[in-house]
């Protein structure tokens, strides 16, 4: 089994600051102001009150505007009249958060969140609050810079836009630190809540919407389809060999999904490295279990699974393979057309799940342990959008 939870994962993972360091550098600190202080003092005496130095332009009484941090004057939330304040409270800003308001108009309309955070609506991040505030309370020991709307809004739009830390910190005006700990916190949370959101379906709801282009495939409970996802070059030396993928000709982790005919992803694999094959992920995620005898599974030709569908007695509905240079019958040309027109709705829930740019660009390191969670974040996501087939396609 190549799981990631197998894997001996090798930093850099975040870790606080040791006190040790923190108070030398606060005795440098200490140290350094003693000096300037002095400093200032003994210059101070030997100044007049309207000195200027020569060449400088610079003086007491006139001074140059340019270069000053007037920029700076920024009105905060707390500086706001009590309307403004008000109207921030009825979109869920909590009146201590300092936000800029680029982040806050991100929280007003529904376009501006889905198309930044991959959140559909405002009142899907009120709910995810609500849950979060819930399940994972705030310390009241623990001071925090930002809500928990807040928190989530940072960690989806670095899942949606797989943005850098230094630069998620620049937008909300925190910590650099300060952010890795909110993301990871929270992804751990929201994972939590929208894992609700992925579950195995009764055949007979299958069958009531099974789509027009699986009429041939009657018996079909699930379609098979596993991604790679890129990552960062790991330090051990066994996890390199365990996540290289031939394929990609790189390092990957693959994910095996479990996507019902109507486009509902029911089942996820946790993350194997990309060396593991397709037989091996499909082993380990019980789909086998769930089925019911006589189902049909549908699959790519990478799938090489007939035995154990034979075993569970399942129907493995898969392309036709084309040896020893002979061409496709006719009947085995309409059968793999049929497939292809059928699997061709499952593709796209896969491209709906790689408009998350953090599935899509290379994870550094420090992430991978997070995988499974941000797996199941963006599956949840992508079965509380629109269907992806229209009514009349039922």
């Amino acid at each position: 089994m190549w799981s990631f939870h197998k894997l001996c994962l090798s930093g850099p993972f975040p870790v606080k600051r040791q006190k040790q360091a923190r108070s030398d550098r606060a005795a440098k600190r200490a140290i350094w102001s003693n000096i300037t202080s002095e400093e200032a003092d003994s210059s101070n005496e030997n100044e007049a009150p309207g000195y200027q130095k020569q060449g400088s332009e610079t003086c007491f009484e006139n001074t140059n505007t340019e270069g000053d941090d007037s920029w700076r004057d920024v009105p905060q939330v707390a500086d706001l009249a009590p309307r403004d304040r008000i109207k921030l409270a009825e979109i869920g800003i909590q009146v201590g958060d300092n936000l800029p308001s680029l982040v806050i108009s991100i929280m007003e309309t529904d376009k501006k969140l889905k198309s930044t955070t991959g959140l559909h609506s405002v009142k899907l991040l009120d709910s995810l609050t609500k849950c979060a505030d819930e399940i994972a309370p705030d310390n009241p020991c623990k001071k925090l810079q930002m809500s928990t709307k807040s928190r989530i809004v940072l960690t989806m739009m670095k899942i949606k836009l797989s943005i850098s830390f230094s630069s998620l910190a620049v937008l909300f005006d925190i910590n650099i630190q300060t952010c890795c700990n909110y993301i990871y916190d929270m992804i751990a949370v929201l994972s939590k809540i929208l894992k609700c959101m992925i579950f195995w379906p009764s055949k007979e709801e299958i069958l009531m919407n099974m789509p027009k282009c699986f009429r041939g495939f009657g018996k079909t409970r699930v379609v098979l389809d596993c991604y790679e996802i890129p990552v960062g070059k790991p330090k051990c030396i066994v996890c390199r060999v365990k996540t290289y993928s031939h394929y990609k000709k790189g390092h990957t982790a693959k994910v095996s999904m479990n996507i019902t005919p109507s486009g509902l992803i029911c089942l996820c694999s946790v993350a194997f490295g990309g060396r593991a094959s397709d037989k091996v992920i499909t082993q380990n995620t019980g789909v086998y279990d769930k089925c019911d005898p006589g189902d049909g599974i549908m699959v790519d030709k990478g799938y090489h699974i007939e035995e154990e569908c034979e075993n569970n007695m399942l129907v493995l509905i898969r392309p036709p393979f084309l040896r020893n240079n002979r061409k496709f019958s006719r009947a085995e040309a309409v059968q793999c057309a049929k497939i292809a027109r059928a699997r061709v709705h499952i593709e796209r829930v896969i491209q709906r799940v790689r408009c998350f740019n953090i599935l899509k660009s290379r994870i550094p390191w420090n992430l991978v342990p997070f995988i499974d969670d941000l797996v199941i974040i963006v599956s949840a996501l992508v079965n509380l959008g629109n269907p992806i087939l229209a009514r009349n396609k039922y």
